[in-house]
């Protein structure tokens, strides 16, 4: 959040670090982190740890959630906006319009220039942004997990052909068939799992985003309606 704004913490964040690993977590207060986040327009999900914090999915959406949320903070614009309403809001005990309304009106002695123009742009932008970054790492963990389609694929063809192979050879060979079968019959063993992970990060990544997205369309909601 801008260093203009006074009086609001960390609303957006500070739920969830009560309840997640927030040592591995930056803390957006400081001041190194805010001139980052003031000169990133965009950060890709790939830097950012994406492994599960537990084995319990409620709290790998969880945490994947409070990492969306870091990534908007690295967006966050200089000067009042968007995210200032909204984070207050949050802070003044959540996303309705008496909340909003009260952000708004709040912020506006920080920023005399704030209006709905400015706030549903930046929401917009932010909105946009998020999406954007999400659908390039979506393409880049779908290219990962055809990579390890083509490899097993590959690893299979080769295994089938050397077993051909040592069939025609089998009284010289036994041995040497005995391991290519069991090779054979560890690929799936092997391979599964990373694919089976990848899925997971996916859907965990669009399970947050979304969660993400509904809460600031909300919030662009009541901006649209309730503020003039």
């Amino acid at each position: 959040m801008s260093n203009q704004i006074k009086g609001f913490g960390n609303g957006i964040l500070d739920g969830l670090k009560k309840v997640l690993f927030s040592d591995q977590i930056e803390s957006p207060e400081k001041p190194e982190r805010l001139q980052e986040s003031q000169k990133q327009s965009t950060q890709s999900f790939s830097q950012i740890d994406f492994s599960p914090s537990s084995p319990s999915a409620p709290e790998d959406i969880r945490d994947m959630k409070l990492r969306v949320y870091q990534l908007l903070e690295n967006m966050n614009k200089p000067g009042v906006d968007f995210f200032e309403v909204w984070n207050a809001a949050v802070e003044m005990g959540g996303v309705n319009s008496s909340h909003i309304k009260s952000a708004y009106t709040s912020l506006r002695f920080a920023d005399k220039s704030l209006d709905k123009s400015r706030l549903l742009g930046t929401g917009k932008s932010y909105i946009d942004g998020l999406n954007s970054v999400f659908e390039t790492e979506l393409l880049k963990r779908k290219a990962e997990k055809e990579s390890y389609l083509q490899k097993k694929a590959q690893t299979k063809s080769n295994l089938e052909a050397d077993i051909q192979h040592l069939n025609v050879q089998i009284s010289q060979l036994q041995q040497q068939l005995i391991d290519k079968k069991a090779e054979l019959q560890q690929i799936d063993a092997r391979e599964d799992p990373q694919m089976a992970a990848i899925d997971q990060k996916i859907t965990h990544g669009k399970q947050a985003v979304d969660l993400v997205l509904t809460e600031m369309n909300q919030v662009m909601n009541i901006i649209e309606k309730d503020i003039n």
